[in-house]
């Protein structure tokens, strides 16, 4: 088995209304800190995980981000990173 490393960062998808997003832009904009800012929220993930090969590691990896780490409903990922350790 090798080992993988992977950084995902999940968020809401652009039709999705980020409430935790308004709540920040509202406090930027009440302390003067930021116009028309454009706030989004999302998670971050960095993790290690084993696989026979890379082609089996991107499969799992997917299926972590699909059916793990995110709600396709309403949730996008994105795959920052994506390395095999030595």
């Amino acid at each position: 088995m090798k080992k993988y490393f992977a950084k995902v960062i999940v968020t809401l998808k652009d039709e999705v209304k980020d409430t935790r997003a308004l709540a920040v832009e509202k406090t930027l904009k009440r302390l003067g800190v930021a116009e028309n800012s454009n706030f989004r929220t999302g998670k971050f993930y960095a993790f290690d995980f084993s696989a026979q090969n890379e082609r089996t590691a991107l499969e799992k990896l997917g299926f972590i981000c699909a059916d793990v780490l995110s709600n396709p409903v309403v949730e996008k990922y994105e795959i920052l990173e994506f390395k095999e350790l030595k």
